[in-house]
C-alpha cells in the first residue's frame, strides 16, 4: 500500500477571480460530498442529519449558518478553578488536583470538538499559531486565560488578538516577556512576535527592529509559579524613544504592536492568509488566492470573519482536486469517525476522552504542549514509515469502542439504513459507508476487498437469497469490521 496520500500539486483550474463565489452547476453541483467537505474542513465532520440539512441550504447560507453564531459567541464559560493561584491549590491539600483540572479542560475541548466542531477547530488553529507550552509555564489559571482567548478571538480582529495575546500569563512566561525589563531587555517575545506571529521569518524586519521592539514591550510581569494575574509595572518599562521600521517615537506596548500593522500590513496579511489557507484548504498555497485573502483582511481592518467567509464561499474552496487532499491531524483522525457515526459527547465516558488525549499525544499532537514555539508542522510530518503502523493501531482502537457499546453499534446501523434507504445489498451498503467515512470512492479492487470484509461472518447464501438485511444482529459488527479495514487505507487518512 503506497505512502503517497495526496498529490503534491492538485489539479486546480485557473479562475479570473481567485475568490470568485461558488455557484452550483452541472459541472460543480452542490452534493452531499461538498457539504461533507465543508464540515470536514471547518470542523471535525458532519452527521448524516447535518449533511441533509446542508443540502437543503445554499452554499452561502450554510457557511453563514456555521460561522455567524460562533463568531459572536463570546468567551467560554470559565471553570471554578479558572483563577486559582498557588495558594488556592495548596489550601485544597490535594496534590493531584492541578493535574485533574488540566485533564478536565482537555476533555472539555475534545467534547466541544466532537459536538460543536467549528469554533474548537479554529481555536486549535490559533493554538498552533500563538504557541505556548503548558509544560513551560505550568499555571492552570494561565492555561485557562489562554484557552479562553483563543476561543474568544477565534473569528475576531487579528490585530487586537495579537496585541492581547502577548499580555497573557502563558505567553509572558513561555517567551520570557516577564523577564523583559527596561534595564535588561529580553528579545525572545519580540522576535517571535514578528517572525512567527505576524510577519513570517525574515519578512520585513531586522535584528535592530527586534531589539527596539523588545524595549517597547518592557514592563509586563507574570509568575507561572505563584500563578497570580499578570500586571504591568511602569517602573520596568523603557520610557525613552525607540526606532522600529525606521520610525522613531516613544513606543509603548500598544503603539509598537499597532506599528506592525501599519508599517508592515502587506507582510502581516499575506503571512496570516497563507497559514489560514494551508490549514483549511491545502498544504501548498495558491499565491493568487492567498493574495486575494490578504487584501480582504486588510480591507476589513484585520477582521478575520470576512476573509474566512470569502474563502469558504469561493469556487476555489470547492475544487475537486482540493477535496480529500489534506492529511488528517491526529485529533481529526480520532474524532472524525465518531462524529460521522453520530456519536455525541454524552455517549463517551470520561476515561475514553483521556484515552483520546493520550492517543493524540502518541501520534504527535499533545494538547496544550506543541513541540516548540513553531508548533506542529502538520501535513506529511504526521505520517512516515515509522509512525504509520502506530497510527493504524490507534485508529483501530478508537473504532473498537463501537464493538463494546450497543448504543454506538446502533448508531452505525441507523447510519447505514439512512445512507442506503435500508438496502440489503452489501455492495451498495459498503460503497455508501466508504464514501461517508472517507469522502472518496475506492478503486474497484479495494472496494471489492471492503465488501468482502463487510460480508465476513455471514454465509454467502443469506446474501444470495436476499434474507440478510441491516436489521440482523450481526449488521453493526459487520460495519465495525468494514471500518477496521478502512482505517488502513490511504483514503481514510485524508480529509
Amino acid at each position: 500500500m503506497p505512502l503517497i496520500f495526496s498529490p503534491d500539486v492538485p489539479v486546480v483550474p485557473p479562475l479570473a477571480d481567485p475568490l470568485a463565489p461558488y455557484q452550483p452547476s452541472a459541472a460543480i453541483p452542490w452534493t452531499a460530498e461538498r457539504v461533507a467537505h465543508v464540515y470536514r474542513r471547518l470542523g471535525f465532520g458532519a452527521t448524516f442529519e447535518q449533511i441533509q440539512q446542508g443540502l437543503a441550504l445554499s452554499p452561502d447560507a450554510l457557511i453563514d449558518l456555521l460561522l455567524d453564531d460562533v463568531a459572536i459567541a463570546g468567551p467560554p464559560e470559565p471553570p471554578y478553578w479558572g483563577g486559582w493561584t498557588l495558594d488556592d491549590y495548596e489550601n485544597a491539600n490535594d496534590p493531584n488536583l492541578v493535574f485533574e483540572h488540566r485533564n478536565e479542560l482537555r476533555r472539555r475541548w475534545l467534547q466541544e470538538m466532537l459536538e460543536e466542531g467549528i469554533r474548537p477547530k479554529m481555536a486549535l488553529f490559533w493554538h498552533n499559531h500563538f504557541v505556548t507550552e503548558l509544560d513551560v509555564y505550568g499555571c492552570n489559571a494561565y492555561l485557562w486565560a489562554y484557552f479562553s482567548q483563543i476561543h474568544d478571538f477565534a473569528f475576531g480582529n487579528f490585530r487586537t488578538f495579537a496585541r492581547e495575546m502577548g499580555k497573557t500569563g502563558a505567553m509572558l512566561v513561555y517567551l520570557n516577556g516577564n523577564e523583559n525589563f527596561a534595564s535588561e531587555p529580553n528579545e525572545n517575545y519580540a522576535r517571535e512576535l514578528m517572525e512567527l506571529f505576524t510577519m513570517g521569518e525574515s519578512n520585513g524586519y531586522t535584528q535592530t527592529d527586534i531589539v527596539e521592539m523588545a524595549r517597547a514591550l518592557t514592563g509586563w510581569r507574570a509568575s507561572g509559579y505563584y500563578c497570580e494575574p499578570p500586571y504591568f509595572d511602569a517602573n520596568q518599562h523603557d520610557n525613552t524613544p525607540k526606532t522600529i521600521f525606521g520610525q522613531t517615537a516613544n513606543y509603548t506596548y500598544t503603539t509598537a504592536h499597532n506599528l506592525i500593522f501599519t508599517e508592515r500590513a502587506e507582510q502581516v496579511a499575506h503571512f496570516i492568509a497563507g497559514k489560514i489557507y494551508r490549514y483549511f484548504v491545502y498544504q501548498h498555497t495558491n499565491n493568487e488566492v492567498v493574495s486575494a485573502m490578504a487584501q480582504t483582511l486588510r480591507d476589513n481592518n484585520w477582521e478575520m470573519l470576512p476573509m474566512l467567509k470569502k474563502l469558504f464561499k469561493s469556487e476555489h474552496f470547492y475544487t475537486q482536486g482540493l477535496m480529500s487532499a489534506q492529511l488528517k491531524a491526529p485529533l481529526e483522525l480520532l474524532l472524525q469517525t465518531w462524529k460521522l457515526a453520530g456519536i455525541d459527547r454524552t455517549m463517551v465516558p470520561d476515561n475514553w476522552w483521556d484515552r483520546v488525549a493520550y492517543w493524540g499525544y502518541q501520534l504527535g499532537q499533545d494538547m496544550f504542549d506543541p513541540p516548540n514555539v513553531a508548533g506542529w508542522k502538520g501535513y506529511h510530518a504526521w505520517i512516515n514509515e515509522s509512525t504509520l503502523a502506530g497510527r493504524w493501531d490507534i485508529c483501530a482502537s478508537s473504532v473498537g469502542f463501537f464493538s463494546g457499546e450497543e448504543p454506538w453499534r446502533e448508531k452505525l446501523r441507523n447510519l447505514a439504513i439512512n445512507l442506503t434507504n435500508n438496502s440489503n445489498d452489501p455492495a451498495v451498503i459498503t460503497a455508501a459507508l466508504v464514501s461517508h467515512f472517507t469522502g472518496q470512492q475506492l478503486d474497484p479492487v479495494y472496494l471489492q476487498a471492503a465488501i468482502i470484509n463487510f460480508k465476513a461472518g455471514v454465509p454467502e447464501n443469506y446474501y444470495d437469497d436476499g434474507s440478510w438485511n441491516l436489521s440482523w444482529n450481526e449488521a453493526p459488527y459487520q460495519i465495525v469490521n468494514l471500518l477496521l479495514y478502512l482505517v488502513r487505507m490511504p483514503e481514510f487518512q485524508l480529509t
